[in-house]
């Protein structure tokens, strides 16, 4: 009778326990789910934005919400369109990784070797060429864009200047540039060098770029949503943005590629983030690789940016800006943790501010996980 009665009162606190313990978990995750409320409804208001969407996975998680709503009054769903900008170059640089473990092409060969026409004999400087390697970390020396310039921004000629750009015109502009510095030695972010780098693994693979996007990348990681949109009908389904001047942007992906061509979906990148936190398919460890180190903080990996990369929670990230779009992404693979935000926006640091954001939210994650 009384070992019944021990194993009674055992029994209650086991409930009483795990009762409490459930109330702190939903204590921190409403907590959590107001802290992000906050933050990127706060942020809608300060930027004149309309809509913003985040994901934030791990192993075992997959968070992802919807803020703000259109001017027709919508919302924005899990499978609302947004361009991810230069978050392309992060596919661009896997398909590249993937390149180099299928040995098609050597890192630190000449990218000459890869060209089809012509010897480009000015792609070097002082005698060292230009590798694959220089255009994954930005060092090559190449400028920022070939189809406009600083002085076309400001008149406002950009955006007709880069919507006629050809392929042509783009290895027309190569064989004419001259490098003023050496390969390797200074840090230049380079679109151009983003789209060499896509040119040359459509001829290694010989297949075009949005193919090997989907055979090598999103059919592994179950990416729906994540593709170059390039029909009207596919068009039409991208979100709209706006500019520092509040005014309806015009779409850059459908005249964009390796640099920032791609759009996608919270959802997808959220399926993009736990297949790079997950697999451990070569090309995918390869390309978190420290190819070169800025500063004791900050490197580059295969068209990642790195910080911290030798401490014992190194971050992966890139942002990417359109015209009228801006998106944050960020891995941390000791953790398995991702996150990424995008919103209809492109004004004045609004990457900066989704890096803030998103700092801010990884913190409080950690914390909310630390409570339970």
């Amino acid at each position: 009778m009384q070992l019944r009665s021990v194993k009674s009162l055992t029994l209650i606190c086991l409930m009483l326990f795990l009762m409490v313990l459930t109330a702190c978990n939903n204590d921190s995750k409403l907590d959590f789910d107001a802290f992000v409320e906050k933050k990127l409804t706060d942020f809608l208001i300060e930027e004149n934005a309309q809509v913003a969407s985040i994901a934030i996975v791990n192993d075992k998680l997959n968070y992802q919400k919807q803020f703000g709503e259109f001017p027709d009054g919508t919302k924005p769903r899990h499978d609302t369109v947004y361009e991810i900008a230069s978050i392309t170059k992060t596919y661009t640089g896997l398909l590249l990784a993937k390149a180099v473990v299928d040995k098609k092409v050597q890192l630190d060969a000449d990218i000459r070797m890869y060209l089809q026409k012509g010897d480009y004999q000015n792609l070097q400087h002082l005698g060292k060429p230009i590798t694959l390697r220089h255009l994954a970390t930005h060092r090559s020396g190449l400028p920022q864009d070939f189809a406009y310039t600083r002085a076309d921004i400001k008149s406002g000629k950009a955006f007709e200047l880069f919507s006629n750009y050809s392929k042509a015109k783009f290895f027309e502009d190569l064989a004419q540039y001259q490098l003023t510095s050496t390969p390797g030695e200074t840090f230049q972010y380079s679109n151009v060098g983003a789209n060499l780098t896509g040119y040359i693994l459509e001829k290694v693979y010989n297949q075009p770029l949005s193919k090997l996007v989907a055979q090598l990348i999103t059919e592994q990681s179950g990416e729906e949503h994540t593709r170059f949109r390039l029909d009207p009908s596919e068009i039409s389904k991208i979100t709209r943005g706006v500019d520092s001047d509040g005014k309806i942007a015009p779409l850059l992906s459908p005249h964009s590629f390796a640099e920032g061509g791609l759009t996608s979906t919270a959802t997808s990148i959220a399926d993009y983030m736990q297949y790079l936190l997950s697999t451990r398919a070569e090309e995918v460890l390869l390309s978190r690789t420290l190819l070169t180190e800025g500063s004791s903080e900050h490197g580059h990996a295969f068209f990642w940016n790195t910080y911290e990369y030798h401490s014992a929670n190194p971050m992966f990230y890139h942002s990417g800006g359109s015209m009228g779009t801006s998106t944050w992404l960020a891995l941390y693979p000791k953790q398995k943790l991702g996150i990424f935000i995008a919103t209809n926006v492109s004004s004045n640091n609004t990457q900066g501010k989704l890096n803030d954001i998103a700092n801010a939210i990884v913190e409080k994650y950690e914390q909310a996980g630390q409570s339970k």
